[in-house]
This record gives C-alpha cells, structure tokens and sequence, in this order.
C-alpha cells in the first residue's frame, strides 16, 4: 500500500476552469460557493480525476504500464487549499485509490492497469 499526498491550489483551480470552460463560480467565488452551502471554493471534479490520474502514472505506474480503465465515485468536495491524501492498493492489475481530506474520504477509484503498449 501507498500513501501519496498533494495539494489542490487557486492556480490549480483557475487554470483548470479556463481549460476546461468551466467557470462556475462554486469553483471561482468564495461567497458563490457559500451561498451554495460550501465552505469555501471547490476543486472541479475533474480536476481531482486529473491529479489523481497524474499521481498514478508518475509516481506508482511502471514505464510500460498504462490505465485501460478507471471509474471514480465522488463522496465529498475537495477544496482549494486542501492537501489530499491518496491510499493506493495494488493486486495484480487492479488498483483501488482512496482521497481524503480533513479526515474525510472525498473521492474513491477502481483502476484496471495493462502492461505492454496501449493500443
């Protein structure tokens, strides 16, 4: 098992909305996102799928390994300034990651890792 921790910034968060055209205010306004019950602004969630994605191929994944597949499940906001801590377990060709924040599971995965070249 694994334990990876990083953290998601404003920069992080601007730059993905103006990537992805994105630009809800929960993710860009501190008072939007309280008004929407937030305690602050929120990371998009694709932008978690994204870190974690990122985490796993530079950190846990072998140069001639790849993803083929990967499904998440959101359990709650991960929000700017937060540092996320990534469980990673690995069994043969599946890996399970969990993210916490604040002592609070936020987002969970199931990965199918192939080895060989992607086609």
């Amino acid at each position: 098992m694994n334990a990876i921790t990083y953290q998601i910034t404003e920069k992080d968060v601007e730059q993905y909305a103006v990537i992805s055209g994105d630009s809800n205010p929960i993710h860009l306004d501190k008072e939007a996102a309280k008004q929407q019950g937030f305690m602050n602004k929120i990371a998009h969630g694709m932008l978690t799928v994204a870190r974690v994605l990122s985490v796993l191929s530079n950190e846990i994944l072998k140069p001639h390994e790849f993803l083929s597949q990967y499904e998440f499940t959101f359990i709650a906001p991960v929000y700017v300034g937060d540092l996320v801590t990534l469980t990673i377990k690995q069994a043969e060709h599946n890996l399970r990651v969990e993210g916490k924040c604040r002592e609070k599971i936020v987002v969970k995965g199931c990965l199918i890792v192939d080895r060989g070249n992607p086609r």
